[in-house]
């Protein structure tokens, strides 16, 4: 995880924290539009709170322009952040049982693509539909299921919390889904091993994406050609805004900013990216709308943000 100060978010993060016990979150901003998910929107950021194993999720709503924040509870297996066909699904609830991740249906349905009805006028216990494809689960907590009206054994069942869940990759996959499970999203990407730090906790990333009917616009040539120019670019203003007010320039800044490399991974549908020196904070390039997301350096401890790396908030 990344080495920062973050005394600041905790301190801000306590009296959230109150609050979000006595108001849903969706309503801690009065008037605001409740978060909720939206395509190639990776806007996501992780804060430690001052209660131990509870952690602070901050989501861009796009209604109000305004980050707004949920707040989920370490359990054994870390934290698990949902993404579907580049945006993550605010407060995705998933539990996971005997080893299968299990998602709420009502929130999963919409970024998935997938329409549901519960008890149909047959006795099926519910139906789910996407384009040409039907899955009927006939009984509640009962493996067997139909696919198109052909019987089909599953090693998977509904299950009921506080609301009705679904096996996710089953779900997904059935439909046409690629499903990526990242057990630990900083050890993968980031380079971060901090395991036998007290106050670590593992943050797994489950990206799915689903067919509909739109092709990659973009290869990771020209991930690699547009974020070498934004770099260099960037170099270029941070190095400008020092001139402009008359500061030393030290040479931390002359770092090299088109040393930039494809590391072969991708998240979903972005291809992942590093620059020689900061390479705990790669860089994301979306193969369909061509935006950049980097990993966020500051008093988050995990997150993504639109845009190049704050590498000004490093040197300075």
């Amino acid at each position: 995880m990344k080495k920062f100060d973050c005394s600041i978010g905790k301190k801000l993060a306590v009296p959230l924290l109150c609050f979000a016990f006595l108001l849903p979150a969706s309503e801690c901003a009065l008037g605001a539009e409740p978060l909720k998910w939206t395509e190639n929107k990776a806007d996501v950021r992780i804060y430690q709170t001052e209660l131990s194993d509870f952690y602070e999720i901050s989501f861009l709503n796009l209604d109000s322009n305004c980050e707004e924040s949920t707040y989920e509870r370490d359990v054994k297996n870390g934290i698990r952040l949902l993404m579907i066909n580049g945006g993550f699904v605010p407060e995705p609830e998933t539990v996971l049982q005997d080893g299968v991740v299990y998602a709420p249906l009502e929130k999963i349905a919409e970024p998935l693509g997938i329409t549901y009805n519960l008890t149909d006028e047959s006795g099926n216990y519910l139906t789910l539909k996407k384009g040409d494809a039907t899955l009927v689960f006939p009984r509640y907590n009962e493996s067997t299921v139909l696919l198109n009206g052909h019987e089909m054994a599953a090693s998977y069942y509904l299950c009921d919390y506080d609301y009705l869940y679904v096996p996710l990759r089953f779900v997904a996959e059935t439909f046409g889904g690629k499903v990526q499970y990242v057990d630990d999203y900083e050890k993968t990407y980031c380079h971060e091993d901090d395991s036998e730090s007290p106050n670590w906790v593992k943050v797994s990333v489950i990206a799915i994406e689903m067919p509909n009917g739109t092709k990659p616009q973009y290869v990771s040539k020209n991930g690699l050609e547009k974020i070498t120019d934004v770099s260099v670019q960037y170099q270029k203003d941070l190095i400008a805004a020092k001139e402009e007010t008359n500061q030393e320039i030290e040479q931390k800044f002359y770092y090299d900013a088109s040393a930039v490399t494809y590391t072969g991974k991708k998240l979903g549908r972005f291809y992942v990216y590093e620059l020689k020196g900061f390479e705990n904070f790669p860089i994301y390039f979306n193969e369909y709308t061509g935006e950049i997301y980097s990993e966020s350096a500051g008093l988050a401890f995990a997150g993504l943000h639109k845009g190049f790396i704050n590498i000004g908030f490093m040197l300075s």
